[in-house]
C-alpha cells in the first residue's frame, strides 16, 4: 500500500505547471510551509486572500507593475495507523458473509472465493454436552475482537493521496485602479476508507440459541445456528470446529476527484493613512469537477487494493459551480492583519449513486446516501505577521475560524506558524520553516521547510509528526511536497 501511494504522490510532481487547484489539504506552492497568509516576500504574495495581489506594490516598496506569475505543482498522502491497510482489509473481511447473489460485488472482486460458513473460532469440545460454555466464551471473544476491529477501522482504517497544481497570473495593477488576476488550477484525490456496522450481540440470546441447538436431537438440527440477524455460527462436527459469520453492511469505499478551476480576481486599496493602507478583494472561480465513487461491503470483498484501483478508472459524474470569494488587508509599518471569507455561496456537488441493493443498515444507508452530495463549506480565515522594515525577516500566523470539509470527506481546520528570510544572492535568497496542525478531521501536526533557489525556483515540503509502521519501517503518517516557478516581468 504504501508503494501504492508514493507512486501516486511522486507522479504529481512530474506533473506539468499546466496542470494545477489545490485541494484543501494542500495549499500551493509556498503557503505549503507558511500557511495560508500573506508573504510578500515573493514575485506574488504568497496567499489566496483577495486582497493580496494590491498590496504587492507597498510590499516592493517601488511603482512596478504587479505583473508575473508563480505555478506550481505538488502532491500528498496520507494514512491511518494500519499498517498494510488493503491486507488488513482482506483478513477482517474474511469473517464477513457475502451478499445475496445479484447483489453486490464490485470490481475485480470473487465472493464465492470467501471460506464457507466464516472462519473459525475454536473447537467443539462436545456439542452434545449440555455445558458449552467454551464455544458461548469463544464466541464473545470473537464478536468483541471484530467491534474493535470496526472500531479501528471508523478513525484509522483509511489511504489518501492527491496532487495539485496552481498558476496564478497577475496582470498590472491599472485596470480600474487596481490590480486583476487570473487564475487556472486542478487538483485530484483518491481515499479509500471503512465504515463500520455495530455489530448485533446479545450474550443471553446466544446462550439460548446455542443451547436450544444443543437440546435439539441430531437429525433435527439445522446446519447454522442464528445468533442474531448478524451473526450466524455453522457447527463442523467433522473437524470439531465452530465456523463463525458476520452478516452486517460494514464496508470499504472508494472515492476519487478531479476539479479544474478558473479563478478571476480584482483587488485595490481601498484607504490610505499615516498608520497604513487598507486593501479590498475578492474572487469569482469556476469550478468544473468531476466525482466517483464506490461502496463494497465487507462480505463482498477478496481483493480491497483491486477497488481501490479500479476507482481510477471509474465513470466519473461531472458537476460545475461558481464560488466567491472576498478578502481584506490591513498593512502598517511592520505587521499586516487579514481576513478571508471564501465560498460564500457554498457551491454543491453530487458524486454518483452506489449500488444500495445489498444493504439493510439504516445507519450505513443513511451514510451513503448523505455522503453522495458535497458542499463546499464558507469559511472564514485570519492571518497576522510581523516583519522588519526591509522586510528581510518576517513571522506569520494563520488560522482557519470554523472547521470545512473536503471532497474526500474529511474534516480541515488549519492552524499555521511560520516565519521566513530573505537574502540578497541569487543562489539561496529565501528559506522558511513552519508548523501547521489540523485542528479537526485527524489532527494531525506537519512541519515543513522551504526554500528559494536560483532566485526563481521554490521547493517545499512537510511531514506530519506522527508516524505508522509500513513493512516494518517507521514512516510519517504523512507527507506533501511542492515545487513552482516565480516570474516577474
Amino acid at each position: 500500500m504504501m508503494e501504492k501511494f508514493l507512486a501516486l504522490g511522486i507522479a504529481a510532481l512530474l506533473v506539468t505547471a499546466s496542470a494545477t487547484a489545490a485541494p484543501a489539504y494542500h495549499p500551493p506552492g509556498t503557503n505549503l510551509v507558511y500557511g495560508d497568509v500573506t508573504s510578500a516576500s515573493h514575485v506574488l504574495p504568497t496567499s489566496e486572500n483577495p486582497a493580496a495581489p494590491a498590496a504587492r506594490k507597498r510590499a516592493a516598496g517601488d511603482d512596478k507593475p504587479v505583473r508575473g506569475t508563480a505555478p506550481s505543482a505538488g502532491a500528498g498522502l496520507e494514512y491511518g495507523n494500519i499498517e498494510e491497510l488493503f491486507d488488513f482489509y482482506d483478513r477482517v473481511s474474511q469473517a464477513y458473509a457475502p451478499s445475496d447473489p445479484g447483489t453486490g460485488g464490485g470490481p475485480g472482486q470473487d465472493p464465492g472465493d470467501k471460506p464457507d460458513g466464516g472462519i473459525n473460532i475454536g473447537d467443539v469440545l462436545d456439542t452434545l454436552d449440555p455445558e458449552f460454555r467454551e464455544m458461548l466464551d469463544a464466541l464473545a471473544q470473537e464478536v468483541a475482537t471484530q467491534a474493535a476491529l470496526l472500531a479501528v477501522i471508523a478513525t484509522e482504517g483509511y489511504g489518501k493521496a492527491w496532487l495539485a497544481g496552481d498558476i496564478p497570473l497577475a496582470l498590472g495593477n491599472d485596470f480600474l485602479g487596481g490590480t486583476l488576476t487570473l487564475g487556472l488550477s486542478w487538483s485530484g484525490g483518491s481515499k479509500a476508507f471503512g465504515i463500520a456496522a455495530p455489530i448485533d450481540f446479545d450474550r443471553q440470546a446466544a446462550f439460548e440459541a446455542i443451547q436450544n441447538w444443543v437440546n435439539t436431537p441430531v437429525p433435527a438440527r439445522q446446519p447454522q445456528i442464528a445468533i442474531s440477524d448478524d451473526i450466524t455460527l455453522t457447527p463442523d462436527l467433522v473437524n470439531e470446529a465452530v465456523l463463525f459469520a458476520l452478516n452486517n453492511d460494514s464496508s470499504l469505499v472508494s472515492k476519487s476527484t478531479r476539479s479544474t478551476e478558473l479563478k478571476f480576481g480584482y483587488s485595490r486599496e481601498a484607504w490610505s493613512g499615516d498608520t497604513g493602507q487598507l486593501f479590498l478583494g475578492a474572487n469569482a472561480r469556476l469550478l468544473f469537477m468531476q466525482l466517483s465513487r464506490l461502496s463494497v461491503r465487507f462480505g463482498d470483498i477478496t481483493d480491497s487494493e483491486e477497488l481501490f484501483d479500479s476507482i481510477r478508472n471509474a465513470d466519473f459524474r461531472t458537476d460545475n459551480g461558481i464560488s466567491l470569494d472576498v478578502g481584506a488587508l490591513w498593512v502598517g509599518e511592520n505587521y499586516q492583519l487579514g481576513l478571508q471569507a471564501i465560498n460564500i455561496n457554498e457551491p454543491e456537488f453530487i458524486f454518483p449513486d452506489v449500488n444500495l441493493e445489498p444493504y439493510r443498515d439504516d445507519g450505513v444507508i443513511g451514510f451513503l446516501l448523505a455522503d453522495k452530495k458535497y458542499t463546499m463549506d464558507r469559511q472564514v480565515k485570519l492571518e497576522g505577521s510581523i516583519f522588519t522594515p526591509n522586510r528581510r525577516w518576517a513571522a506569520h500566523l494563520g488560522v482557519d475560524a470554523m472547521p470545512a470539509t473536503d471532497p474526500l470527506g474529511d474534516d480541515f481546520q488549519w492552524l499555521s506558524v511560520s516565519a521566513g528570510l530573505t537574502m540578497d544572492n541569487w543562489w539561496l535568497p529565501g528559506v522558511r520553516a513552519g508548523y501547521r496542525r489540523n485542528l479537526a478531521g485527524t489532527e494531525l501536526d506537519y512541519v515543513g521547510i522551504g526554500i528559494t533557489a536560483f532566485k526563481y525556483v521554490n521547493i517545499d515540503v512537510a511531514s506530519a509528526l506522527d508516524s505508522v509502521k509500513i513493512n516494518g519501517r517507521n514512516l510519517p503518517q504523512g507527507l506533501m511536497a511542492s515545487i513552482g516557478f516565480q516570474i516577474a516581468w
